[in-house]
């Protein structure tokens, strides 16, 4: 499993040091790990959360509570970090709503707008979000990722190509 968190050793294994921050639910986790095997086989480092295993369904609600503030807090670290390009939302159906995007993944957007990062969802823009989604200028690839890659490669590779110039 090419599972590729690009915190500073790994970046070396790309031609630029951007990199794109995968969000969404834990129910989608398999969804997120094969799209970022995907990208990075595209030269497109990636970001993923860490899996809840079960031992953290076993803590009692205040350390679950803790655990999953840490977690939170240091994901949007990375959101907000400068080598982040953008977020790529993976908004799976779920629970029966098309195009879901829970409540963790939606604060993770709002981080990367206010940070000016790229905002892409893998599947269309849910209706509950729309207004936001749209005003925040976010891209729904409807499961083309090629839009995503195009806009790195262009961006990012040349913006760091650039720059070891000087």
């Amino acid at each position: 499993m090419e599972n590729t968190d690009t915190t500073d050793n790994n970046l070396t294994l790309y031609k630029t040091t951007r990199r794109v921050v995968l969000c969404g639910s834990m129910g989608a986790y398999s969804d997120i790990l094969a799209i970022s095997s995907h990208l990075n086989k595209l030269q497109v480092p990636t970001v993923v959360p860490e899996i809840e295993d079960e031992n953290v369904q076993r803590l009692s609600a205040n350390t679950f509570e803790d655990f999953k503030r840490r977690v939170s807090f240091q994901y949007l670290k990375k959101i907000r970090d400068p080598r982040t390009f953008a977020v790529l939302a993976v908004n799976v159906d779920r629970h029966g709503i098309p195009d879901y995007i829970g409540p963790n993944t939606f604060a993770e957007i709002a981080v990367a707008f206010a940070q000016s990062k790229k905002i892409y969802l893998l599947q269309g823009m849910p209706d509950d979000y729309t207004d936001e989604l749209s005003a925040w200028r976010t891209v729904p690839v409807h499961g083309n990722l090629e839009r995503l890659v195009g806009d790195f490669k262009r961006l990012c590779m040349a913006e760091d190509s650039q720059l070891r110039l000087f």
